[in-house]
Formats: C-alpha cells, structure tokens, sequence
C-alpha cells in the first residue's frame, strides 16, 4: 500500500532510511536516533510532503520531499528517496515515484527536482523513472571549518 506519510511513520521511515544508505554505494553509518532526526526535520516543514510505502504494515520505501514556489509553478523538491535494500529492483521505487508523480500532478505541482549521485545506481533509477539531466546546473557545496562529524562522536 503507498500512502502519505503521517508523524506515526517516524521509526520504519528511519530504519529504511538507515539500511538504504548503510549498504553499497553509500556506506553511511546513520544511527537509528540520527536517521529519526533527519527525517523529522525534512518532515517538519508546512510544505513537506512524504509518502510511504508498506507491506504488512512495514514500510519498505519513503520518499520525503516538499512543495516549493518557483517562476513556472510549483515545484516537489525530492529530499530523500529510499527503498529497503532487501526490495530494491523489485519495482517499489518506481511504484512509489509514480504514485506521488500522479499524486502532485492532481494538486498541479508542474514539476519534480532532486540532487543525487552522479554515476551512482541512484541516477539511472531516476533516468529510467523520466528524470533528465540539466547541463546548464551545477550543485555547488562549501564545507564549513572541518569539524568531526556526529558519526564520528562515540
């Protein structure tokens, strides 16, 4: 079943979120308390908007993004997609794109944005999923004085 996501969603949405990226080609050691805040706080905005898949009541998939202004309309900016490890290639991340896509085209967002990792598995789900490239974009990151990060806390 893929549904909206609701606050009660918090602890499976994290765990998802901690195995997807725990694994190949991530390896990010998100603890579960981590992963709970990070969600949190992407779902905490007036504008977020999230979805969930499950199967027998567990979430296997989140998608976590919000609706934005932009000049040609509003946009769904993607902030976090991910789908347990163990049902990746099984077609509930499409399923689950496809049901927002259609979703958010009914509430007339014009368009969907995200940031991901050039060469990664990640890009060629979203090309596969109708996603394209902008040449003339760039992200563009600037780190802060190196401070160790929570992960690295014990």
């Amino acid at each position: 079943m893929i549904r909206r996501f609701v606050t009660d969603d918090l602890e499976g949405a994290a765990e998802v979120f901690r195995s997807a990226f725990a694994g190949d080609p991530w390896k990010e050691k998100w603890n579960i308390e981590l992963a709970k805040k990070r969600i949190s706080e992407l779902m905490s905005a007036p504008q977020s908007v999230g979805y969930v898949y499950t199967d027998s009541g567990e979430i296997i998939a989140i998608l976590c993004g919000r609706k934005l202004t932009y000049l040609h309309g509003t946009e769904y900016v993607i902030d976090e997609f991910c789908v347990n490890p163990d049902m990746q290639h099984s077609g509930v991340g499409s399923a689950l794109l496809a049901y927002a896509r259609n979703e958010l085209a009914g509430e007339k967002v014009v368009a969907m944005a995200l940031l991901t990792g050039k060469g990664k598995p990640s890009e060629k789900f979203y090309i596969k999923n109708g996603f394209k490239e902008i040449d003339d974009m760039i992200f563009m990151y600037y780190f802060f004085e190196k401070k160790e990060s929570i992960n690295d806390q014990t």
